[in-house]
């Protein structure tokens, strides 16, 4: 597919037709539309990255907030807060150290010239904070808090966050199609404390290890109730209650889907901890918990729209994602290492690469179109609802009792509109509009068009051949036209992943997976024989595809 799908084709080449058809009808393409959020401070927030664009100072604390939310997919500054927020009751020590950290991990992105974009969404900024609180926490056990040494190490290594994610992340992105996530944040905090364990130096100080809990008490419920949120607080190695609380409460005022996917996997974390055997107090602090929910809201929401089938994975991956916790930990604790979100970033790789090749029709989120479950699942919506409506016009048109559709439901006062339309343009008043009446009308509004474009827009508009157009073709078309351009921008993003091998063309297999990817049955044999008719047998190009859609 093209980058640009509204673009006009070369040379002599008509434009596309749903931009000839937006020269004849005003439609609703350029209707902001329905918000995805549930509040104005829900959601991206994005309208706040253009009011703040000018004020450099406000933005850099807007872009330092969204750095903390998106340790946890929350591109929101208010999520951002409440987090701070949350590490402040925590450790005001660790809440200092994470701020530190994030402001060094962005500053050290604005020093090396990264995208603006990426930087104002807090791209650069997250992997920062989790070193700042990761290395604040551990080095309390041994030197204390408030050790200028370990500031010293917190701005190093989440600086060196920055440059794994410019070194590697271009890299893994383009050769394996799937984020970094929190690879940047392993490798720099791993590295500084197996510095710190096995080479001599009198600087740092870990602290006694703590004894791993092995009673087998009975399970007390009200607990393993509290180690949900604790769960939430883990992912910022917070194991305070009320800090639990506010970081679900962060994630819940961005996203309440988020919210809702990532409790159940910390349950699903719970759950396995408890099948496998672990020491209730483990489960009780939340350590099964944090990597099965960023699992959970990473497959069931962010990366794929939240669909059943998306959740359900993302249950599967969260419940892996628990159990491959306790191995890491088996393996790791020896060392006395952590694991961190080590299991979290192997395991949802893992599912991403698995997913890319067996199962095509979940179709991903597009790496620079992700923004909150909310809005991918009004772009999942919105491709269902044009792609139902083109399986009934492929089978009507198919059977030959081609029906107007959404001419047949339209109100009065709208088919009143068209009426009105309608005859302006018809200006012989026989019912019938004419190509020398439809160029009038185009001249006489100041929007006429080359020969060739109104040839290909008048037999485009005139479906069944008859060399005129009747008010239910131009009524049936003009609906269709109106209701495609209103969901265009979330129908485009949802699509731009289906161009699998990068030919800027559809062909019928791509057709099949995104319409699988909507819960449609897959292209019959006469469905895919009908439309390479269309097309000559060749794949469609974009602006193909939208007439098709348009007139089929």
């Amino acid at each position: 597919m093209v980058d640009n799908p509204s673009v006009k084709m070369n040379g002599d080449e008509p434009s596309p037709l749903h931009e000839l058809m937006s020269r004849i009808l005003a439609s609703e393409e350029s209707s902001p539309g329905r918000s995805a959020s549930v509040l104005p401070v829900s959601g991206t927030m994005q309208q706040l990255n253009k009011r703040l664009a000018n004020q450099p100072g406000l933005d850099f604390i807007n872009y330092t907030l969204r750095g903390i939310g998106q340790v946890i997919f929350l591109n929101n500054p208010l999520s951002g807060l409440l987090i701070l927020a949350a590490l402040f009751i925590q450790s005001p020590w660790v809440a200092i150290m994470g701020l530190v950290a994030v402001v060094s991990s962005t500053l050290t992105a604005v020093w090396m010239k990264l995208d603006r974009d990426s930087i104002r969404n807090g791209i650069f900024g997250y992997n920062g904070i989790l070193v700042g609180a990761a290395l604040a926490t551990f080095g309390m056990s041994g030197n204390g808090a408030w050790n200028p040494v370990w500031a010293i190490a917190v701005i190093f290594f989440s600086a060196m966050t920055t440059f794994i994610m410019k070194i590697g992340g271009i890299w893994f992105v383009t050769k394996f199609k799937v984020p970094l996530l929190t690879l940047p944040f392993n490798i720099a905090t791993l590295l500084f404390l197996s510095a710190v364990l096995f080479l001599p130096q009198p600087y740092f100080d870990l602290g006694a290890s703590v004894p791993s809990a092995t009673t087998s008490n009975p399970l007390n419920w009200l607990r393993i109730a509290e180690s949900l949120p604790r769960g939430f607080g883990q992912v910022f190695l917070a194991d305070n209650l009320v800090a639990g609380i506010l970081v679900f409460l962060a994630v819940a005022l961005c996203t309440p889907i988020g919210a809702a996917v990532g409790l159940l996997g910390c349950i699903l974390g719970v759950l396995a901890g408890g099948l496998v055997g672990v020491a209730p107090e483990k489960l009780y602090a939340g350590l099964w918990g944090y990597n099965a929910l960023l699992s959970a809201i990473a497959i069931g929401g962010v990366f794929y729209a939240p669909t059943p089938r998306s959740i359900l994975i993302g249950a599967a991956c969260a419940f892996v994602s628990a159990i491959a916790g306790g191995v890491l930990g088996v393996i790791f604790a020896p060392l006395g290492l952590p694991v961190l979100t080590l299991p979290f970033c192997i395991v949802t790789i893992g599912f991403f690469l698995v997913l890319q090749r067996s199962l095509p029709s979940l179709v991903p989120v597009v790496l620079h179109a992700v923004a909150s479950p909310e809005e991918h699942w009004q772009r999942y919506l919105a491709a269902k609802h044009i792609l139902s409506n083109f399986r009934r016009q492929l089978e009507g048109a198919m059977g030959g009792s081609r029906r107007n559709v959404l001419l047949e439901k339209a109100s009065v006062s709208i088919k009143g509109d068209l009426r009105y339309v309608f005859d302006a343009i018809d200006t012989n008043h026989n019912g019938e509009v004419s190509a020398p009446e439809l160029a009038m009308h185009l001249h006489q509004s100041g929007l006429g068009q080359l020969e060739g474009e109104l040839e290909y827009l008048f037999d485009c508009m005139d479906i069944d051949h008859s060399g005129t157009i009747d008010f239910e073709e131009f009524g049936e078309l003009m609906l269709r036209h109106r209701f495609l351009m209103s969901k265009y921008t979330e129908f485009v993003t949802y699509f731009l992943p289906i161009d699998a091998n990068k030919d800027n063309a559809i062909s019928i297999d791509e057709m099949k997976a995104v319409m699988s990817s909507v819960g449609e049955s897959s292209l019959s044999a006469d469905e895919v024989a009908f439309l390479q008719l269309r097309t000559s047998g060749q794949p469609m190009t974009w602006n193909q595809f939208i007439e098709v859609l348009l007139v089929t």
